[in-house]
C-alpha cells in the first residue's frame, strides 16, 4: 500500500514538475512575441496618433491665425457675424415655442 502511495506521490510531482516546466517554456513564448510583434505595433500606432495630432494642432493654428487676420482686417463685419451668429444660436436653442391663431377661432 505505501508502494502504490509513493509511486503517485512520485508520480504527482512528475506532472507538477512537467506543468511547471511547460508554463515557463509558455511564459518565455509569450514574452518574446510581447518584444517581437506587439510592442513594434504598439510604437507604430503611437507614431501615428502622434502625427496625426500634430498635423490636426497645425490645422487649428493655420485656420485661427487666418481668423485672426480677418478680424483684424475687417473689425465691423467680424462684429456682425458673432452677432448674428449669437442670435441665430438664441432662437434655435430657446425653449420658447410659438402658437399662432388658427383661421378657425373667431
Amino acid at each position: 500500500m505505501r508502494e502504490v502511495r509513493d509511486r503517485a506521490a512520485a508520480g504527482a510531482s512528475r506532472v507538477a514538475e512537467d506543468a511547471r516546466e511547460e508554463l515557463a517554456r509558455l511564459r518565455a513564448q509569450v514574452e518574446k512575441l510581447m518584444q517581437e510583434r506587439v510592442t513594434p505595433a504598439l510604437a507604430g500606432a503611437a507614431e501615428t496618433v502622434e502625427d496625426y495630432a500634430t498635423r490636426a494642432r497645425e490645422t487649428i493654428e493655420q485656420q485661427a491665425d487666418a481668423l485672426s487676420s480677418t478680424v483684424r482686417e475687417r473689425p465691423l463685419m467680424a462684429v456682425g457675424i458673432a452677432a448674428l451668429a449669437g442670435f441665430l444660436i438664441g432662437r434655435l436653442t430657446s425653449g420658447t415655442t410659438y402658437v399662432y391663431p388658427s383661421s378657425d377661432r373667431r
